[in-house]
């Protein structure tokens, strides 16, 4: 990360790393893209209508199934 030949930091992990990643390169100016925390939640509020949201949870599994971006936590 203390390479001046490195313009841009990208990471995908845990939060913890995450913010050690921001405190080490703050002073640097450097670009930075950070993808933190949990892996694709699929949300459901108490007031959904679990019918939709169900249906809308298959479709983004199926859709999306070899992407990261396919559904895999119930929250």
């Amino acid at each position: 990360m203390k390479h001046p030949d490195v313009d841009k930091i990208a990471f995908t992990g845990s939060t913890e790393v995450g913010r050690a990643i921001r405190k080490a390169t703050a002073q640097s100016h450097k670009k930075i893209s950070l993808e933190l925390g949990g892996k694709s939640p699929f949300i459901i509020f108490e007031d959904a209508d679990l019918d939709s949201a169900v249906e809308g949870l298959v479709d983004g599994i199926w859709l999306n199934r070899d992407k990261c971006a396919a559904p895999v936590r119930v929250c």
